[in-house]
């Protein structure tokens, strides 16, 4: 990809792709880029593509309900069309927009906003011999020391923490983004209603977690408070 900071930048002379999401939905990314990650130490090798936002609308950012064509977070990844590259079908994947802006005065043909699409591709041994994946995407796990069962689409606070329910003070919330560490469910941080984590992780095995739905809420609290102190 180009280097975006400078004052000319444009997209319309570089090479164009297109991603198809379930629904017949249309991605058009413009001079992407193929990265492959090294694999992690249990061989899994995350891949991911980035572009320029072509038939978006929309800033790109995690509390903008416009954006389009797709939101960002998990999504179902029909067919590519990437010159080149073997079309790759039918794949569970995480879409994630950043936004760089533009400049003033504005001399480029696009909005400034970069996607990522991004997927665990493969897992291999030391060997680079394929290895069989059996935990991503599950949905369910079980604590080998304590037995509890964790629903891994919910979202999760630590026990003794209360969550906001009022949308105008968001609170963040740690839920399951199909990585894993050990056998052992990694969690990431999610602020608000954002479909795509902050940085941070920790394991389901650090410490205690409620269910952000069964977790006290914080009106509750300040209302008990209230209460008791009258």
């Amino acid at each position: 990809m180009k280097d975006w900071n400078t004052a000319d930048h444009t997209i319309a002379d570089t090479e164009h792709g297109t991603l198809l999401f379930a629904g017949d939905v249309p991605l058009v990314i413009a001079d992407w880029a193929f990265t492959e990650d090294a694999p992690d130490r249990e061989g899994r090798v995350y891949a991911s593509v980035s572009g320029w936002l072509v038939n978006g609308g929309g800033t790109g950012r995690f509390d903008d309900p416009y954006t389009e064509p797709i939101e960002a977070g998990r999504a179902r990844l029909v067919r590519t069309e990437l010159r080149g590259r073997r079309p790759l079908t039918e794949l569970d994947v995480h879409v994630d927009y950043h936004s760089v802006g533009q400049p003033y005065p504005n001399t480029w043909d696009h909005r400034g906003c970069q996607v990522t699409v991004s997927w665990m591709d493969r897992r291999i041994d030391a060997g680079g011999h394929p290895i069989p994946e059996d935990e991503i995407g599950r949905t369910e796990w079980t604590h080998p020391g304590t037995g509890k069962v964790f629903d891994l689409t919910e979202a999760y606070v630590p026990a003794g923490e209360c969550f906001y329910d009022d949308p105008a003070h968001p609170y963040f919330t740690w839920r399951h983004f199909d990585r894993w560490s050990g056998g052992v469910p990694v969690l990431h941080p999610f602020w608000g209603d954002h479909k795509t984590p902050a940085d941070d992780t920790r394991l389901i095995t650090d410490g205690e977690w409620v269910r952000a739905a069964d977790a006290p809420k914080f009106t509750e609290r300040v209302a008990a408070s209230t209460t008791a102190d009258a």
